[in-house]
Formats: C-alpha cells, sequence, structure tokens
C-alpha cells in the first residue's frame, strides 16, 4: 500500500513525507534534481568558453568600472574612480563587494573573478527556485547572456526571486524589509518591488508599511547624499550620462526592437508571460498574493520601458523584469494537468534564443577586447600613470592603466554631464593629454579640435554587439 502512495504522490508533484506514507526518512530525490539546473548552466558556460577557442574572454565593459570602485575601497579614498575624486558613477553598490574581493586577484585576473561572482549568482538563483522553473530561466536567453557577464544583473535577478518568495510564502516583515534593501542596492530600480510586498501584506498598516520600508529609507537617503556630495545631483550619475534612447521610434533599441527581437528568439514566452499573469490577477480567493506576484513582472517591465530601452541583444535593464515573468509563467503552469509537457514545449521554444544569445555573449567579449581592453594596453605602454586621457569607455582604461580619466559621458567627471553649461573642447584640451574617442559618435568634438590633436592608432571591431561603434582611435593632444 505504501508503494502505491508513494507512486501516486510522485505523479502528482508533491513531496513525498514519512508522516505520510509511514517512511523514517524523506527521499533526496529533489534535493539531488536541485543541484541539475546550476550545474547545467556551469556546463554550458564552460562550453561557451571552449568553443570560443579562448580562455581570456573578458566580461562586459561596465564590469571594470566596478572594479575600478572596489578596488577603491582598500584605499585611502573609497569610492573615487580618480584619485580622491569622489563621484557616483556606479550602479549597485552591493556589487562593489564581489568586485572588491575580485580586484585582490590583480589586473589580470581580477576580471575572471568577478565573472565567476557573477556565475556564482546566477547558480544561486535557480537554485532557489523549483527545478522545471529553473530550466526555464535557464532556458532564457538574456538570463544566460549575463550568467557570466560580470555585472550585478545575476545579483538582480536572485534580488527579484527572493522578493517573489517573501510574497509567495507570506514571509515576515522584518525579512522582507532587508531582502528589499539588497534589492535596492544590487540596483535602485528595484526599490519599485516594495510595493508589491505592501500589498501582500495580511496587515496592512501605516506602522508596518513604515517597518518595511525603513532600511531603504535609511540606505537611499546616504546613497543619495554621497551622490550630491560628489556630482552635485541626487541620483547616481548613470541616471543623467547616458543620452536616452526614444523607446517609440528607434526600431532597433527602443521597445519596437525589443518586442520584434522577444518574439523571433522566445516566440511563446511573451504569450505565456501575458497568460500567467493575468490567471494570477483573475484568481479567486485569497488575492492578495496573486495580485502581488502579478504586479512584480508588470511593474518591473514598466520601470526597464521607462528607465532604458536598451539594446534588445544587450538587454541588461530587462533580465530582472524577464526573471519575474519567468517566475510567474512556472507558477501557472505548475496548475495545469499536463505541466511537465507544457514546461517541456515553452523550453524548447526557447532553445533558437538560447543559442542566439550564446553567440551573442561570445561576440560581446570580442567586442569589448577589441573595443576597450586592446585600447587600453596600447596606451599603457606608451603613456605615464601620471597623465590624464579623455575617453569614452572608460572603465578598462583605468583598470589597466591607473592614469587619470576624464570621463566624455560624464559618469565620472561632472563638468562633462549633458546638461546645462557642458564643457566643451577648450576644457577638455586644458586638461588631458590623450583623446580615446568613437570617431562618429564624437564626430564633433574631434572637428572643434583640428589641429590639436595627433592621430596614432585606431581599433576596430568586427562584432559590434556592446560598445555601439565597431571602431576606436586614440590621439595624442598637442
Amino acid at each position: 500500500m505504501s508503494t502505491v502512495k508513494i507512486f501516486l504522490a510522485t505523479l502528482d508533484g508533491k513531496p513525498c513525507t514519512g508522516d505520510k506514507i509511514g517512511m523514517k526518512k524523506p527521499p533526496r530525490r529533489k534535493k539531488t534534481v536541485r543541484y541539475t539546473v546550476p550545474l547545467l548552466l556551469l556546463g554550458a558556460v564552460i562550453l561557451l568558453i571552449i568553443l570560443g577557442n579562448d580562455f581570456s574572454i573578458p566580461p562586459m565593459d561596465d564590469t571594470y568600472i566596478h572594479l575600478v570602485y572596489g578596488r577603491s575601497l582598500f584605499s585611502s579614498a573609497p569610492l573615487c574612480f580618480n584619485d580622491a575624486e569622489p563621484s557616483s558613477g556606479f550602479t549597485s553598490p552591493l556589487w562593489l563587494l564581489p568586485s572588491a574581493l575580485a580586484s585582490l586577484a590583480g589586473t589580470a585576473l581580477a576580471p575572471v573573478a568577478v565573472m565567476v561572482f557573477s556565475l556564482l549568482a546566477a547558480g544561486a538563483a535557480l537554485f532557489m527556485l523549483p527545478p522545471f522553473t529553473g530550466i526555464l530561466l535557464l532556458m532564457t536567453g538574456p538570463f544566460f547572456f549575463h550568467a557570466s557577464s560580470g555585472m550585478e544583473t545575476a545579483l538582480s535577478c536572485l534580488a527579484v526571486i527572493a522578493v517573489w518568495r517573501c510574497v509567495r510564502d507570506g514571509t515576515g516583515i522584518m525579512v522582507s524589509s532587508f531582502i528589499l534593501a539588497g534589492a535596492f542596492l544590487v540596483r535602485p530600480e528595484l526599490a519599485i518591488l516594495g510595493i508589491p510586498l505592501v500589498v501582500s501584506m495580511k496587515k496592512r498598516t501605516p506602522g508596518n508599511i513604515i517597518r518595511l520600508a525603513v532600511p531603504s529609507v535609511i540606505i537611499g537617503l546616504l546613497w543619495m547624499f554621497w551622490n550630491i556630495h560628489s556630482m552635485g545631483l541626487p541620483l547616481p550619475s548613470t541616471f543623467y550620462a547616458k543620452n536616452p534612447v526614444s523607446w517609440l521610434t528607434s526600431a532597433h533599441t527602443g521597445l519596437p526592437g525589443l518586442l520584434k527581437g522577444l518574439l523571433i528568439t522566445s516566440p511563446l514566452l511573451l504569450f505565456a508571460v501575458v497568460v500567467s499573469v493575468t490567471k494570477l490577477l483573475r484568481s479567486r480567493g485569497e488575492r492578495r498574493p496573486e495580485v502581488s506576484m502579478a504586479l512584480i513582472p508588470l511593474l518591473l517591465f514598466a520601470v526597464s520601458i521607462c528607465l532604458q530601452p536598451n539594446s534588445f541583444f544587450q538587454m541588461r535593464y530587462y533580465v530582472p523584469a524577464l526573471t519575474a515573468g519567468v517566475l510567474a509563467t512556472g507558477h501557472w503552469l505548475r496548475g495545469l494537468r499536463r505541466w511537465r509537457l507544457n514546461t517541456f514545449i515553452l523550453a524548447f521554444s526557447m532553445l533558437p534564443g538560447l543559442i542566439i544569445f550564446a553567440g551573442r555573449r561570445a561576440d560581446a567579449s570580442c567586442d569589448v577586447y577589441s573595443i576597450d581592453v586592446r585600447p587600453a594596453q596600447y596606451i599603457s605602454g606608451v603613456a605615464s600613470p601620471t597623465q590624464t586621457v579623455a575617453a569614452a569607455d572608460i572603465g578598462a582604461v583605468k583598470w589597466i592603466t591607473d592614469m587619470e580619466i576624464l570621463d566624455l559621458d560624464g559618469l565620472v567627471t561632472a563638468e562633462r554631464i549633458p546638461r546645462y553649461g557642458i564643457e566643451g573642447w577648450q576644457w577638455i584640451s586644458d586638461r588631458s593629454d590623450y583623446l580615446l574617442a568613437f570617431p562618429e559618435q564624437y564626430s564633433g568634438l574631434i572637428s572643434e579640435a583640428g589641429d590639436s590633436l595627433e592621430f596614432l592608432i585606431g581599433f576596430g571591431s568586427d562584432r559590434n554587439v556592446i560598445c555601439g561603434e565597431d571602431s576606436v582611435a586614440l590621439w595624442r593632444i598637442n
């Protein structure tokens, strides 16, 4: 009789416990399966490196910025990109901690170390999920792209999963408040997840809402004071330094390009997310947890579109929203009669997208190496560490050369933030010895410089994925 009960419990997908079926010990099958999906991710990343025939694949470009700030935590001038010059060019305070640890490995090995930390965060995210939902997340191309990118993206997915579980399981306010604060420290826009946490409260009193918000408010005020002290602006300089892309009119980098790319690489995922969110909103019985769970992907997609309609094949800002969509989909599929079969069909439909994004991941590393790393290595051989280089992509240049940086985009140079009174070429030439810039993007600045520039060398990339332009040039400023 107990054998029949075990068999039926297995078919039903419910855990078998000794109390229910007279066993002394619960089976360990589910614990073993939980490790399978993270190990699949590790195997896929190793396979990608082997097929790329390059064991020195660099991380994404912005990873070097966090490495520089992380290294500064062990110096006498913490959170200074340039020596003793405070700035707010980092988007993830929490990601500075693994970046700081990685920086101890040295100039050459630190990028590899921070990519390993990124992979660990992605593996932890998969481990926290039920195996079949973990498979869906693993098959999501943008998640795989950023699983080893070296940026904080995988950690932000882990934060989204943690908040989802707080909402689903009715976790206490004290634990939820610190998880929300951690999510906020991973990426500031994740503070919006406080809304579904509030909606899911059983006792939504002003006191409970304040208890939930206090850690995040304290951290937010400290961060705001630092931003004002360093750059004179309340938000990190990253919110001001990049010119926004029109998400309605740009067919390649805006919302149309995003929807087109998702439909090509994951034809059933968008449909599944829409259906699952709708089902959660229409659920019967106790509605607060279900409505809160539906709000998580809705709010994350909304804030991603508003803040940064990013390039589809990078999608750094959309991966947390896609993760939330996968969570809602996995929750919905578990309620279907043939949920394993439906999960398999959905996962199989995402295979083309996974292959495409895997190829783009290798291409992106080659692009960063060609446009960011090689120029930095060249500059370190011809320039002195005491000199200053005016540059567009600043991370690798600072990390490899340790020269003073004048940031053309304004991330760490307040005078170059695109706002009223932006400083022009004369101001740049008075303070710089070299110019490293994209010829097309900064054609106006180069034209204004005229004869004061002496061309030294150009670098090209045949895989224009990340850096925005397929060439960069170095000039000496006379």
